[in-house]
């Protein structure tokens, strides 16, 4: 925790797991109200099809979320706030119980940019075990072409899970009882890009940044990894 900044604003980059019911989100979400209470707000960009939902946007609202965008990103970045997002989105998320250990940023390289045009550090999280709340067997991209969700969800991703209490299941959205999984975060030292914003456009420098985020939080996570002896017992 000695590496998350007292003031100013900064990026949090992080892999993501278990599904849209984010085992791991409300974990980061607790530490960071136990140490900063409500004296330092943080929010996390969410995915747009959270905030179809009534219930759940004004809940979203309430505690940080804010609609994934990079006008959004820009504006809480602008007011001195600290961001958390997951560039690997839900390919990331529902990737197979084989690849839990793997960064899947999908090249994108969009929070990158932001970090350089914005002039802001890079806080690399890490973490273990979301993914065994449940076993994704496998995501496939067909899916979720076939059953509609990359049309009215903007999914790019469908997964088939085992777990409980259906036995095995398609998609993310059924709510589920999580395996008594345990999650463990590492925190990063802050990764400084080249401040100025001209760089943004510059593809070849946003690429070699990009990899440089990617491989200092595998290499974090492969350290997670190997102190895990089992799946969901730690």
């Amino acid at each position: 925790l000695e590496n998350i900044p007292r003031k100013g604003p900064f990026l949090v980059v992080s892999n993501h797991n278990g599904g849209p019911i984010l085992p791991d989100t409300w974990r980061m979400l607790t530490i960071w109200w136990s140490q900063f209470g409500t004296s330092r707000p943080g929010y996390a960009a969410v995915h747009d099809l959270a905030f179809r939902v009534p219930i759940v946007k004004t809940f979203l609202g309430k505690v940080g979320g804010v609609r994934a965008s990079s006008e959004n990103a820009s504006k809480i970045l602008e007011m001195d706030g600290p961001l958390v997002v997951y560039p690997g989105g839900t390919e990331d998320c529902f990737k197979s119980f084989w690849k839990r250990n793997k960064i899947c940023f999908e090249n994108r390289t969009g929070f990158i940019r932001l970090a350089l045009e914005k002039g802001v550090p890079i806080l690399p999280v890490v973490s273990t075990g979301g993914h065994e709340v449940y076993f994704t067997l496998f995501s496939s991209r067909k899916l979720a072409r076939l059953t509609g969700l990359t049309r009215w969800a903007r999914l790019k991703s469908c997964p088939v899970n085992l777990g409980l209490p259906w036995g095995i299941w398609m998609t993310g959205f059924l709510p589920y009882i999580p395996l008594p999984a345990k999650i463990k975060f590492q925190v990063g030292d802050l990764i400084h890009l080249d401040p100025p914003s001209s760089r943004a456009m510059n593809n070849g420098y946003v690429d070699a940044c990009y990899r440089r985020v990617v491989d200092v939080m595998q290499g974090m996570l492969d350290e997670l990894a190997l102190e895990r002896r089992w799946p969901v017992l730690g």
